[in-house]
């Protein structure tokens, strides 16, 4: 049984990362990381920061790191190289180039380094994938637009230079894309709109594009939404004129309107589907002494924020 920390006990760390280590008979939860108090009190020594975990006579083996990911880069390198076992929430680091040193640190300390992507897990991607090898896309199209607020209160980080702002969540339908399909994809263009005394934008529009120039892709992300249907749903024409429609995040699949996958629980609650997998990804990781990198989601998005026009409202 691997000792883990968790290290930031944000909203993501509380639903999903907590429930699930105490449920995984492979992990045991033995520190919390956070730089306040809890507000429901765990029986298990509570640290300011990771120097004073590490300072401590707590045993940890492991830790999952859920901060704002301005702090990943620094906190897994010391983690790695007091021997610990790393998993990084999404998105790994703020570049690549960070999560590529923590890689090449990884493996000189000889522990795992894993990236976790929860979309990565979500139920319907298998036989999405499948379906996509099989059946050539001509056109992709992105939907991905949620409330903020709703899902990280208060998280005004994500508006800061060092922030994703829609590509936070958004990162999340790349990191599906780049699971499913089995082709390059590039940033072609994209409009961000930025509201004014923020950085980084609340919606985007994304081009794409693939080595066979006939081929077309586009994304909307938008993480200010204040509708009733949040969506998070990818569509591509498949090449036979057929539709796939990857829906829910990843809960549902539908081949030109008839459903072909649809987990029980709609919604939110599939989330409780995709920690579990990750953790147990992670402890195969850890038994098999390797590392599990994509840095690809995280490459797109830096060059898009890089590269996107941008346009600033009120």
């Amino acid at each position: 049984m691997q000792r883990i920390a968790i290290v930031g006990m944000g909203q993501i760390a509380r639903s999903q990362h907590l429930p699930t280590i105490l449920a995984d008979k492979d992990f045991s939860l033995t520190a919390v990381v956070n730089p306040v108090a809890l507000p429901d009190a765990l029986d298990i020594p509570l640290f300011p920061n990771f120097d004073a975990l590490l300072a401590s006579d707590v045993a940890v083996d492991a830790i999952a790191i859920c901060t704002p990911p301005v702090f990943h880069y620094e906190i897994a390198r010391c983690a790695l190289k007091a021997g610990l076992h790393v998993l990084l929430e999404k998105p790994p680091t703020l570049t690549v180039s960070e999560t590529l040193e923590l890689a090449r640190i990884a493996k000189e300390q000889q522990r795992t380094l894993f990236t976790a992507w929860h979309s990565k897990f979500a139920a319907a991607l298998p036989m999405t994938k499948s379906i996509l090898r099989e059946h050539d896309f001509s056109a992709m199209s992105i939907t991905w637009q949620e409330n903020n607020e709703k899902w990280h209160p208060h998280a005004n980080w994500f508006w800061d230079s060092v922030g994703f702002g829609a590509f936070d969540a958004g990162i999340n339908a790349l990191s599906i894309v780049v699971s499913v399909i089995d082709k390059p994809i590039f940033f072609k263009s994209a409009e961000l709109n930025i509201q004014r005394q923020r950085q980084a934008p609340v919606s985007a529009h994304v081009a794409f594009s693939f080595p066979d120039p006939e081929m077309t892709a586009e994304g909307y992300f938008d993480c200010g939404y204040q509708g009733q249907n949040e969506t998070w749903t990818i569509e591509w024409k498949l090449k036979n004129d057929a539709k796939l429609l990857l829906s829910e995040g990843g809960a549902l699949l539908q081949y030109d309107g008839e459903t072909l996958f649809k987990l029980p629980e709609i919604g939110p609650s599939s989330l409780n589907r995709e920690y579990p997998a990750i953790y147990r990804r992670f402890s195969n990781l850890i038994s098999q002494g390797i590392s599990e990198i994509d840095t690809a989601p995280l490459q797109l998005v830096t060059d898009i924020l890089a590269y996107g026009k941008r346009t600033y409202g009120a």
